[in-house]
C-alpha cells in the first residue's frame, strides 16, 4: 500500500492518465462504431484537463490571517479569518485548504480545520473558523496546505504556503478584591494595621511577657528585680512587600495555580501595591518591584509559557533565593500540599519571616485555613471559584 502511494505521488498519476488516453483511443480504433468513439471523445476533455493541471504553475498569493480578539486568555474562544487570492491563469475545479501547525493540546478540535472550494474563475477567497476553549501557552500557525484536484481526482496538485502566525494565550485572570495584608510577623497571625518587622536594635520599652515571645526578648534585669517575666518592646518597621512564587514542582491543579498568581499580580499592581514575582522553572526569571502596566504585561507573557517541573523542589529553589526575600511576606501558590512542602513550611523561619501558602483545589466553594500551630505561616485551601476573595479571607483573624 505504501509503495502504491509513493508511486501515485511520484508521477504515477500522470502515467495512469496517459495509459487511460491510450486505452480509450485503442478501444475506439479497434472496436469502431458510434459508442466507442463517443466514449473516447467524451473522456478526452477530462484527460486533457488532468494533463494540463499536472504542469501548470499554481499561484496562490496575498495570504493573510486575522485573529480576533487580539488578547486571549485561557478558556476563551477566537475567530480566525484566512484570506488569499488565486492568481492562476488556468481555471481550477476543486481546492481544499487546510491549516498547518495547530497544536491539538492547546485547542479543542470541534471541527476539522479545512475547507473545500469550487473555484472556477473565482479570485478572492475568505475562510472563517473558530477556536474554542483555548489552553494557556503559544499557538503556532505554520501556513496553509492546498490540495487541487480535477473532476475525478486523476490529477492532484499539493502546495504549501508558509504564513507563520503566533498567538499567546495568557492565564485566566479574576478580578481580586485587593486589600493590603494585615498580618504581624512573629506573633502567630495577630491582625494589625500593617505588616510589622521588629527592629531588635532599637528598644522602645518593656511589657508583660506574652506566649510566643522569643526568649532573647526577655528583659532579664526586670526579672531579677521582681521575678516577673517582662519582654522588651522594639520599634516596629512597617512593610507591605509581597514576594510571590508558584510551586512549579506540583503538577496537580497547576493551571489554576497560574491563574491565581496572575490574578494576584494584576490586582496588586493596579492598586499600587508592592510585589515581586519569582519564576522557579527551567526558565528562571525574577521580576522585582512590579509597578507599571508594562512590567505587568512582561510577567503575563512569561506566565503564559511557564510549565511545571516535578524534578525541582520549591525548598531547594528558595534556599538559593533567600537573599531576595528580605523582610517581604512570602506568598506561595501550589496545587498540592505535600509532605515535602509541609516540612518546608514548618522550617520556613530561615527563609522568610512570614509565609502565606495557598493550596488551590478543584472543589467548588472551598476556602479553609489551617494554621498548623505555626507562628509565621498560614496554609489556606482555596477553590478555583473563590479567587476574588483571596485577600479578604487572608486578613481574617
Amino acid at each position: 500500500m505504501k509503495r502504491l502511494k509513493r508511486f501515485l505521488n511520484g508521477g504515477g498519476r500522470f502515467i495512469i492518465i496517459l495509459l487511460l488516453a491510450v486505452a480509450s483511443f485503442s478501444y475506439a480504433m479497434f472496436q469502431g462504431g458510434f459508442v466507442s468513439w463517443f466514449v473516447f471523445y467524451s473522456i478526452t476533455p477530462f484527460i486533457l484537463y488532468s494533463i494540463l493541471l499536472t504542469f501548470i504553475p499554481i499561484r496562490i498569493e496575498e495570504v493573510r490571517r486575522e485573529i480576533k480578539p487580539s488578547k486571549l486568555r485561557r478558556g476563551d474562544s477566537a475567530v480566525v479569518t484566512v484570506s488569499f487570492r488565486n492568481k492562476t491563469w488556468f481555471p481550477l475545479i476543486f481546492l481544499t485548504v487546510k491549516e498547518l501547525g495547530i497544536d491539538s493540546q492547546k485547542v479543542t478540535l470541534h471541527e476539522n480545520f479545512s475547507r473545500i472550494y469550487f473555484v472556477g474563475w473565482k479570485r478572492k477567497f475568505e475562510w472563517t473558523y473558530e477556536l474554542n476553549e483555548l489552553e494557556r501557552g503559544k499557538i503556532h500557525f505554520k501556513g496553509l496546505h492546498l490540495t487541487i484536484a480535477d473532476f475525478f481526482g486523476w490529477s492532484i496538485r499539493r502546495k504549501v504556503i508558509e504564513e507563520s502566525t503566533t498567538i499567546i494565550v495568557l492565564p485566566r485572570v479574576v478580578e481580586v478584591k485587593y486589600k493590603p495584608l494585615q498580618m504581624q510577623f512573629e506573633h502567630g497571625g495577630v491582625v494589625s494595621p500593617f505588616s510589622m518587622v521588629k527592629d531588635t536594635s532599637l528598644v522602645t520599652g518593656i511589657r508583660d511577657y506574652q506566649s510566643g515571645d522569643k526568649y532573647s526578648w526577655i528583659h532579664w534585669k526586670s526579672f531579677a528585680k521582681n521575678e516577673t517575666l517582662r519582654t522588651k518592646e522594639f520599634e516596629d518597621r512597617q512593610t507591605q512587600d509581597l514576594f510571590l512564587t508558584i510551586d512549579q514542582s506540583s503538577v496537580r491543579n497547576f493551571e489554576y495555580a497560574v491563574d491565581l498568581a496572575a490574578s494576584i499580580l494584576q490586582s496588586v499592581v493596579l492598586h499600587h501595591g508592592e510585589i515581586s514575582f519569582l519564576s522557579t522553572g527551567k526558565r528562571r526569571r525574577y521580576f522585582p518591584n512590579l509597578k507599571s502596566q508594562n512590567q505587568l504585561e512582561d510577567v503575563m507573557q512569561h506566565l503564559a509559557e511557564v510549565e511545571s517541573n516535578p524534578k525541582q523542589s520549591i525548598e531547594a529553589v528558595l534556599a538559593n533565593e533567600i537573599g531576595l526575600l528580605n523582610s517581604a511576606t512570602l506568598m506561595l501558590i501550589t496545587g498540592e500540599f505535600t509532605e515535602q512542602l509541609k516540612s518546608f513550611v514548618m522550617n520556613s523561619s530561615k527563609f522568610a519571616c512570614n509565609i502565606i501558602c495557598f493550596v488551590v483545589t478543584d472543589e467548588s466553594g472551598r476556602f479553609t485555613e489551617s494554621r498548623m500551630k505555626l507562628t509565621n505561616a498560614k496554609i489556606i485551601y482555596i477553590s478555583k471559584d473563590r479567587f476574588e476573595n483571596v485577600f479578604t479571607e487572608v486578613m481574617k483573624p
